[in-house]
């Protein structure tokens, strides 16, 4: 009974707090309010979940919690599946895909294979075919599109059908088929007709590639069908995303047709509607679109410094949702901004990070990219062609070249099959005494955190409170250097620990300690901006040793920067892929003369190398552009 009441406390809470957005939405929460039981109270949630399009992200998560609670309580399987697809839908509003994906693997295959006529499997599918898309893995969203279609076929399931339509006409869409795309769309809209206010995107899709091919009286005709759907509907994602499309759309048409202030205008009232609906709807996608619509819409009509504005807002929430897949797109019209207003350190900047940013997120499932593959295909057949021309010309040194080359492949078969085997004899080693080493590292953890560590606390605090008068100047002066050392005692033992207890380091954690690092150290050094960058597709672990020594290279690193580099900014890229990571740590300062010699340096690259080479990595200290130093520390991963 008490389980019940608490529910029915958050369920209220939530109706009385948040605001709707629609009146439809008013009148199921009014629904909820007033519902006689537990019964119909945990159906009436479940109904206003289904406004996931319309629903704030964040009051969406609060009423599929509540549902997951009562159907927990009430052992309500079916109404359990739903609530828990709309807390991912939630995050998946929210772009925080990592939480989407965690949800799905816990309870996709187990509902699949304990209920398989459950209505939400195939929510759950068509959500992870949207996860896929956003994350650009085509290939896998594309397969399991095509699975769902085939499936809602067999149930005769229209909807469902459609919405994989959909989805299968977004992939072609974002990998440059826009007319298979196209094709799609359309197969959709005449699949949907009894759906229509369920599927207004589509209009809103076929509009856009209509626009494309310059066939706007087609392209104008169904986005405003899409824009009357979604108004029927109270969908306010479909709305805002017709809204905004139709704003694009009459900025074309003002553009072909000589432009002007007058014609501009029209674009302008849509596209701000747009924008206020997906800030109340909290859709970061959406919001991201609508403010790089905002801003091409500001450049056309000359209000570049507008145009700048709302450009630096959508990267300040670029950053804040880790939304990398709209940044590229963001920085092409911040830098056409400010190249109009004469910002040309400003514009240099922007272009700058697009180049570092296009060259560490390639596409690789992406139309551009198999068309490159394609061409460097090409040019690899034709050298090719010519290599075997020039060895034509020298058959005669045929056999002899074939015996160097035989026997380079032996030594290399040789070399790689003893490293190999040491490989295999140093990892039985390994694995022999890992155990006593774990225990063993866990206890001096703990005595380090217990004994040393309370006293170098103790001492640091007690010397804290401390002070000499000013009469004393080398007393003072000795008291300082002594609080400096041991609060420098205290974090370096910090650190320790912290790799210590950990039975392994992902790159993330590795990455987060330095930013608590960088915390430490900013004040010191006020003139010297620095910035932490994280690309990582895969997670490479790493064991508490290699973590720690890891961290203490780039410690030493940025240290090096801080202090000799005369440099104002410092950006660490943290990367990390299938087969490699890699950490770059780029200064603009004066750059070094020589990194042979430790001259000046003290022991400090020596130091760094020494960890390199013990650790297995690669160290590399290259000059950076126009100026400065990057320190590059990889390591392959089989």
């Amino acid at each position: 009974m008490r389980t019940h009441q608490t529910i029915l406390l958050v369920v209220m809470l939530i109706t009385s707090g948040l605001s709707a957005q629609t009146n439809r939405i008013s009148t199921l929460k009014a629904v909820v309010s007033h519902a006689k039981n537990d019964a119909e109270k945990l159906n009436a949630i479940l109904v206003l979940c289904e406004e996931t399009e319309s629903l704030h992200s964040d009051t969406l998560y609060q009423y599929a919690l509540a549902a997951k609670n009562m159907a927990l309580a009430t052992h309500n399987n079916e109404a359990f599946r739903k609530a828990v697809y709309y807390e991912a839908y939630s995050y998946y509003h929210k772009n925080l895909l990592d939480s989407v994906s965690a949800l799905i693997a816990e309870h996709g295959p187990k509902l699949k294979k304990e209920f398989p006529a459950s209505t939400a499997n195939p929510l759950f599918d068509l959500l992870e075919g949207r996860y896929l898309t956003r994350k650009q893995q085509y290939k896998e969203a594309l397969a399991l599109y095509y699975s769902v279609l085939n499936e809602a076929e067999k149930r005769k399931d229209t909807l469902n059908q459609v919405r994989a339509i959909a989805g299968i006409g977004n992939v072609l869409n974002r990998t440059k088929d826009h007319d298979g795309a196209l094709s799609w769309f359309l197969k959709g809209i005449a699949a949907g007709s009894a759906y229509r206010n369920k599927t207004a995107y589509l209009y809103t899709n076929v509009a856009v590639l209509y626009t494309r091919k310059e066939n706007y009286d087609s392209a104008r005709l169904m986005v405003l069908k899409g824009i009357q759907y979604a108004r029927e509907a109270e969908n306010l994602g479909d709305l805002a995303s017709a809204l905004g499309m139709y704003s694009g759309l009459q900025m074309d048409i003002a553009e072909h047709s000589g432009g002007g202030p007058a014609k501009y205008a029209a674009a302008e009232k849509p596209l701000r509607e747009a924008l206020a609906i997906t800030e109340k709807i909290g859709e970061v996608n959406d919001i991201l679109t609508n403010m790089g619509s905002l801003g091409i819409f500001y450049y056309d009509t000359k209000q570049y410094q507008k145009g700048v504005d709302i450009c630096l807002q959508a990267i300040n929430l670029i950053e804040q949702y880790h939304f990398t897949s709209k940044l590229a797109y963001t920085y092409e019209i911040l830098a056409n901004n400010y190249k109009e207003l004469h910002k040309y350190k400003e514009q240099a900047d922007v272009l700058s990070k697009l180049v570092e940013l296009n060259e560490s997120m390639y596409q690789v499932n992406s139309a551009e990219a198999m068309s490159e593959l394609k061409t460097k295909y090409e040019v690899q057949k034709k050298e090719n062609t010519i290599i075997l021309q020039q060895l034509a010309l020298v058959k005669k040194d045929y056999l002899i070249y074939s015996s160097v080359l035989f026997l380079v492949l032996v030594v290399l078969v040789i070399y790689f099959a003893f490293r190999n085997y040491k490989k295999r004899e140093k990892l039985k080693a390994q694995l022999s005494i890992a155990s006593a080493e774990e225990s063993e590292r866990k206890r001096i953890a703990a005595d380090l955190h217990d004994n040393l560590g309370a006293y170098a606390a103790s001492i640091a605090s007690n010397l804290n409170r401390l002070s000499f008068s000013s009469d004393n100047s080398s007393e003072a002066a000795a008291l300082q250097e002594v609080r400096l050392n041991s609060n420098a005692i205290v974090s370096d033992l910090s650190d320790t620990i912290w790799a210590l207890k950990k039975e392994s380091l992902p790159l993330t954690a590795v990455s987060d300690r330095l930013k608590i690092f960088i915390q430490r150290v900013q004040n010191s050094y006020p003139g010297i901006s620095i910035d932490v960058e994280e690309d990582i597709t895969k997670d490479h672990s790493l064991s508490p040793s290699q973590g720690f020594h890891l961290f203490q290279t780039l410690q030493e690193a940025i240290n090096n920067a801080l202090k000799h580099s005369h440099c104002s900014h410092i950006l660490i890229s943290v990367n990390g892929r299938e087969h490699f990571w890699e950490i770059r740590i780029q200064d603009n300062g004066t750059g070094m003369q020589d990194t042979t010699t430790d001259t000046g340096g003290g022991n400090g690259l020596f130091n760094m190398r020494n960890r390199a080479t013990e650790a297995g990595w690669n160290i590399a200290w290259e000059a950076a552009e126009p100026h400065g130093t990057t320190v590059i520390i990889s390591q392959a991963v089989d």
